[in-house]
């Protein structure tokens, strides 16, 4: 299985202006996961790019720390755009767990 892939642009200052997110997206990285996303919330700039490429699976524990990482960029007034590239599969899973809306519409970029 492929590892969790996360990778972060910055900007001249070294502020992160974007975040890409793959691979296996599943509980067992989960803790990788919330240990990437936590090291980049003091270095984010005022706005950020947020791109899920083509994960290979995706599951509620992953689902739930980007959520969380969503609410962290609300709570800091962070504007934040997401792209989301899922597979049918990955589309149902984020509706039937009633956070398509939320993932999928509030992007808060300008």
């Amino acid at each position: 299985m492929e590892d969790l892939r996360f990778r972060k642009q910055t900007d001249d200052l070294g502020r992160v202006i974007a975040l890409e997110l793959g691979g296996p997206l599943i509980l067992a990285n989960a803790q990788q996961l919330k240990t990437e996303l936590i090291g980049v919330i003091n270095l984010l700039s005022h706005q950020i790019k947020i791109t899920v490429a083509e994960p290979e699976e995706i599951d509620l524990s992953c689902i739930q720390l980007i959520k969380a990482f969503f609410n962290r960029l609300d709570e800091a007034k962070i504007m934040y755009q997401v792209e989301w590239s899922l597979d049918e599969e990955q589309r149902l899973l984020l509706e039937h767990v009633g956070l398509s809306d939320e993932l999928f519409l509030n992007n808060k970029y300008v």
